[in-house]
């Protein structure tokens, strides 16, 4: 997916496809259904792990690549108790894991937005002409 779309417009797929199958898990009723739209899920999380990166070793200036993915590395491990404490929080309050797990779509629309201010990734010379 990657080679034939480029990094951005499928870490852009691949957040729609979490989206939408993420709130079809929210909403519908019986495990047959549950499992069906979590297989469907899981479908979406290798492309946007694999895209990321490659987009990002794509976009990065030569000289910076190395401090950018540790960049990226770190902030993964900074904020990766976001999600669960918000989930948590979210559920404690509202007494409705449907609820807890629906903030998930908030992050995910917010990668987004986000990931529609990075530019598209361009081939740079060398790779074109290696």
């Amino acid at each position: 997916m990657d080679d034939a779309l480029g990094g951005r417009n499928t870490i852009l797929l691949s957040l729609i496809g979490l989206g939408c199958s993420a709130l079809a898990i929210l909403v519908v009723d019986g495990a047959t259904a549950f499992w069906v739209w979590g297989m469907i899920l899981g479908i979406f999380v290798g492309p946007l792990q694999s895209a990321s990166r490659s987009h990002l070793a794509r976009i990065a200036p030569p000289h910076l690549q190395t401090q950018m993915f540790g960049l990226f590395a770190f902030s993964g491990k900074a904020t990766a108790f976001a999600g669960p404490l918000l989930v948590g929080w979210v559920t404690a309050v509202t007494d409705s894991q449907r609820w807890g797990m629906s903030t998930i779509l908030v992050f995910l629309v917010i990668g987004f937005l986000l990931m529609l201010t990075i530019p598209a990734s361009e081939t740079r010379e060398s790779e074109a002409t290696g």
